[in-house]
């Protein structure tokens, strides 16, 4: 006599999840079996989607250079280094090394341009010409030679835009292979909903 036994049915979670803090435009639809990986874990690491809070900035542009902005600018920099200490990959499991070194890479670049312009709003000085090893001599200004309202937006705008796409484009861009290939490994559907009616 044949006995047919049934596999047990894995334990399905779905959790639909924020991508960014506040109002997020963007929510992960997460299915994982909590056998394997804890929803805790899930909701960690899902954060460190293309899409999620860590591929966002932290510290923000102050277009119209108050000095009065300054502090709050400065808490956003303390922010914006915890994060970056928080984007460590031997927090993480090794199969989103190159994820969570991407993030922190970007991560650290926005925290050395708010850096940057902080130390503008502070003192008129102009943002440095190098970073990490990488000349940024064509975005180099002299704000000391303008009126406070053209050097802002020469920094706010000019400087920074330039400094970023020279630096994102060294970067290169988010290792979705390698996110996918994670995914995968721990079992782990992902599907991403928009909160915005169209």
């Amino acid at each position: 006599m044949l006995l047919l036994v049934s596999p047990a049915v894995a334990k399905q979670v779905t959790l639909r999840l924020p991508l960014q803090p506040g109002e997020p435009e963007e929510i992960a639809v997460v299915i994982f079996d909590d056998e394997h990986v804890s929803a805790a874990d899930v909701k960690r690491w899902i954060l460190l989607d293309e899409h999620g809070e860590y591929s966002t900035p932290i510290a923000l542009v102050y277009a119209d250079c108050r000095t009065s902005d300054a502090p709050k600018l400065e808490q956003e920099i303390v922010r914006a280094r915890q994060t970056v200490a928080e984007l460590d990959p031997n927090n993480y499991p090794p199969e989103l090394s190159a994820v969570v070194m991407y993030l922190n890479n970007l991560q650290s670049l926005w925290l050395w341009m708010g850096e940057q312009e902080l130390e503008f709003l502070k003192t008129g000085k102009g943002p440095d010409n190098e970073y990490e090893g990488t000349e940024l001599e064509r975005c180099q200004l002299h704000p000391e030679t303008l009126d406070r309202e053209q050097a802002c937006h020469d920094v706010s705008y000019t400087w920074h835009n330039c400094a970023l796409r020279i630096m994102e484009a060294k970067l290169g861009s988010y290792p979705k292979e390698q996110w996918k290939a994670f995914l995968d490994t721990y079992g782990i559907q992902e599907r991403i909903e928009s909160t915005i009616d169209d």
